[in-house]
């Protein structure tokens, strides 16, 4: 949906986050700073020479909707709203409670004893499926969620757009599936976007992909569920009955070889920079905005979901780029503000979240409102562009690539070390076609 008509959404998000704060236990934390905000408190604006047209065109994905705009306080101290105790204060838990998680639930008669689990939408208890995501961007608002929860929160909200006829608010109407991938800890991420979606791209499926600070999401068509699992243990991908995800196998130090490989990475790069170029889309980077992709630690997770919803409770407070991502009981990834002054106000200052932050990421917005919703290779063709054009300019460099699908854009997040690299690389592969 397009960011301006969020606030016909709110409510509905609103009691989304209420019921799922109550999944996890009771909220606590450190009361020790384990990492001093030292960060200059910038002014987040967007970058003057922003390319994106989405705003008038963009649908909202999978089961997504938005809701009214509460009328609650502003989050200038949702930090003291809530009553902490302390806890260990390890960075990631090693093990989860969740099933696999799905985008779309099945039958439960339909459910296959292979490595993907699923849960009947008829089920009244949904507890064990905790995956929901909820990202904003400048121009576009994305909500996945089971369709049992789209049902319960979204489906009245979607109706009334439906009858004002707002036809830049969707319902995608495939039913998708949802593969949580992990590493084995040694796995580099950029390549593991890359690993995950080339192989798929090249048997033409179409996917979203989502990445978090635990995991990383591929969002694929139920119906191709079988020929992903198929393709994905083909290249080394092993499914963990520990963690309920699939587990990459690959060693990060190779790198294909073989003139086929570099041949068809080449024709992938070359397909989705000329779909850019016919379509005029443009890579917009917004060197002004800086951001931390982090989580909640592990007894924060209750508090990190009851302070999202009073900060998406006013729609005008909310920063231009926010994300909210659970996988498990103990695992919701955070897209925040790197400015320690915007993120206190939040409530989600440095002792409260996961991670340095030092490590400031760069998002570069991707236009896709004028292509097909199901294009393939889209995904892979740009991480493919950057990876191998960092590794040519800087030596087999290897930097931290991460990237969210939305409904109608993708945002590309990178480091911010790196962003006149990117821009080079972007720019000559725009004029190259």
């Amino acid at each position: 949906m397009p960011r301006d008509k969020y606030w016909l959404f709110t409510s509905s998000i609103l009691q989304l986050l209420q019921q799922e704060s109550h999944k996890s236990g009771s909220g606590y934390t450190t009361q020790e700073e384990d990492d001093v905000d030292e960060d200059e408190d910038e002014t987040q604006e967007q970058e003057p020479g922003y390319q994106s047209t989405s705003g008038d065109t963009n649908g909202v994905r999978r089961h997504m909707s938005l809701s009214r705009s509460g009328n609650q306080n502003s989050y200038e101290s949702i930090s003291d709203d809530y009553y902490r105790m302390p806890v260990d204060n390890s960075s990631k838990v090693t093990s989860r409670d969740s099933s696999e998680n799905f985008a779309d639930i099945l039958p439960e008669q339909d459910q296959p004893q292979d490595n993907i689990r699923q849960q009947s939408p008829d089920v009244d208890d949904d507890s064990e499926n905790y995956f929901f995501h909820i990202a904003l961007t400048p121009t576009e608002c994305t909500i996945v969620c089971s369709s049992r929860l789209m049902d319960c929160y979204f489906k009245e909200a979607i109706k009334v757009c439906s009858e004002l006829n707002y036809d830049n608010v969707q319902l995608l109407p495939e039913s998708y599936i949802s593969l949580q991938v992990d590493s084995d800890g040694s796995f580099d991420r950029s390549l593991r976007i890359l690993e995950l979606t080339e192989p798929l791209s090249e048997n033409n499926i179409s996917l979203f992909f989502l990445s978090s600070h635990f995991n990383d999401i591929v969002l694929i068509p139920y119906d191709l569920k079988d020929k992903v699992v198929n393709i994905l243990t083909k290249k080394y991908f092993e499914f963990s009955d520990i963690s309920n995800s699939y587990i990459s196998l690959s060693d990060s130090t190779d790198t294909p070889n073989s003139e086929a490989a570099h041949s068809s990475t080449r024709a992938l790069e070359d397909h989705t920079f000329k779909l850019f170029n016919q379509a005029n889309i443009k890579p917009s980077i917004h060197e002004n905005v800086k951001l931390l992709l982090t989580g909640a630690r592990a007894g924060e997770v209750s508090n990190s979901i009851a302070k999202t919803s009073k900060i998406l409770s006013i729609p005008t407070n909310i920063p231009d780029y926010f994300a909210i991502t659970r996988t498990s009981i103990n695992e919701v990834s955070l897209i925040l503000p790197r400015s320690s002054k915007r993120r206190n106000k939040m409530g989600f200052d440095s002792k409260y979240i996961i991670g340095s932050t030092q490590d400031i990421i760069i998002p570069i917005m991707i236009d896709f409102s004028k292509l097909p919703l199901d294009s393939t290779g889209i995904v892979a063709g740009v991480a493919s562009k950057l990876i191998n054009g960092m590794r040519l300019t800087h030596n087999d460099y290897l930097f931290e690539l991460n990237y969210f699908s939305m409904a109608k854009s993708g945002v590309i997040m990178i480091p911010q070390e790196n962003v006149e690299v990117i821009s080079q690389i972007l720019g000559k592969a725009s004029s190259n076609q």
